[in-house]
């Protein structure tokens, strides 16, 4: 009997993997216009019944419209019109987890940064070191406002957050900016930067490819001379007691298990720094949690229940550092911190909802391998107090508003400063 159980169980599992191969198999092939309208087919024919809830903001219509106008356009587009146009779609959803992601096979050497007094360039190659720390304020003659107005349909921007987390990603994609029409090929633009005495030269950069090139000015590695949130940037956790402050900053970057054998498991890390703060004077306790774009939540628990009833547990010793890379899971943990602790929140306004749709799985689109995200659930936050106030955690809100927002300037950036922790340390 059991191997009759067996039997028929492979018999159900291959026929499971003929069907499954089958329907999809249905969309691959044919000439370059049949094989992005066949992902087009696909795409609109798999995403209603994969998303929990596809139609929670745009429309079935307006979807299906947009698809078939992308479509009606493949060929007289050319490919990076066309993912653009994909991207727009996935866009329009309004959740921010589900996205579409390409490997793109060429950037431009150089990484930008939004920070509260524009978009500069935070690291090079020498070849155009004479960029670095400027801000950029043109592409091609364009001006970097209308830039940003042709990237902003291709994200889900329903908060300053997002759009500033996700911008100068886009900036420095050849494939991107040829795509949205700020370019007219891959192989060159022409950035216009602008210096502290107001000015402006043009630069010709070159894209590469991707994982090639010349190294970067700016070593990453990020050494004991800058602020401590940038250091140790490859740890998902770690801590750090300031003695003459007395206080225990814990850098939390990644909601994640870390399966590096050199580095504790989560629960006993969490272990030895609440230990650690029972054996030591804490007039503070920092979670700078600024730069965690989720993973597994509520590794925060263990934390929170020793909090509730320590002395820290008040405005003046308690403090959560958020930002707009808080997202998805360290989302989740800002909401359990803000509704079960009296920590002070410091920082800027995430680029997460405090509720959102999130669990991602992936598709993906089976002839341009363009791989597409989308959320199995809804995480919703219960309203802790009035919206559109500081420090408030409406769940209708399109972001969080911390306690004292505090964002970072290009000097403080050069000069390694923190001004969100000297906030914090400062306090009496």
């Amino acid at each position: 009997m059991s191997k009759f159980i067996k039997i028929s169980f492979c018999f159900v599992l291959i026929f499971s993997i003929i069907f499954s191969t089958g329907c999809e198999s249905q969309y691959l092939g044919g000439d370059r216009n049949a094989k992005w309208k066949k992902d087009l087919s696909y795409l609109e024919e798999a995403l209603p019944k994969k998303h929990t809830n596809l139609f929670f903001k745009i429309s079935k219509e307006q979807f299906h419209k947009d698809i078939s106008n992308l479509k009606n356009s493949v060929d007289k587009s050319n490919d990076d019109e066309i993912v653009a146009g994909i991207y727009k779609i996935m866009a329009s959803i309004g959740d921010a987890h589900s996205t579409a992601y390409k490997e793109f096979s060429k950037t431009y050497p150089i990484q930008f940064y939004y920070f509260k007094d524009g978009i500069y360039v935070i690291n090079t190659t020498s070849q155009y070191k004479e960029a670095l720390y400027l801000k950029l304020v043109k592409i091609n003659g364009i001006d970097i406002e209308k830039v940003k107005q042709a990237i902003i349909p291709l994200i889900v921007a329903e908060n300053e957050g997002m759009i500033k987390k996700s911008i100068p990603n886009y900036l420095s994609n050849p494939e991107i900016l040829h795509g949205i029409k700020i370019t007219k090929d891959i192989e060159k633009a022409v950035f216009t930067f602008e210096n502290d005495k107001g000015e402006s030269f043009d630069i010709n950069i070159k894209a590469i490819d991707r994982g090639k090139g010349d190294k970067l000015i700016v070593n990453q590695s990020y050494d004991s001379s800058y602020p401590l949130y940038m250091q140790k940037p490859e740890s998902n956790y770690w801590y750090k007691y300031l003695e003459k402050e007395k206080t225990l900053y814990f850098k939390y970057n990644r909601c994640l298990l870390d399966n590096d054998e050199k580095t504790p498991k989560i629960e006993d890390f969490i272990a030895d720094m609440l230990k650690f703060m029972d054996n030591h004077p804490v007039d503070k306790f920092v979670i700078d949690m600024r730069d965690n774009g989720g993973g597994k939540d509520k590794y925060i628990t263990p934390i929170i229940d020793k909090l509730k009833n320590n002395k820290l547990n008040n405005k003046n010793s308690l403090f959560v550092i958020v930002g707009r890379r808080t997202f998805s899971a360290a989302m989740v943990d800002t909401v359990l911190l803000k509704k079960q602790t009296n920590a002070t929140f410091v920082g800027e306004s995430t680029s997460a909802k405090p509720s959102h749709y999130g669990a991602v799985k992936h598709l993906t689109l089976p002839n341009s391998k363009i791989e597409l995200g989308y959320s199995t659930q809804f995480n919703e936050a219960d309203e802790l107090n009035e919206s559109n106030k500081e420090g408030s955690m409406d769940g209708n809100l399109n972001t969080f508003i911390p306690d004292k927002t505090i964002e970072i300037s290009i000097k403080d950036y050069v000069n390694k400063k923190d001004p969100v922790l000297d906030y914090i340390l400062n306090l009496q």
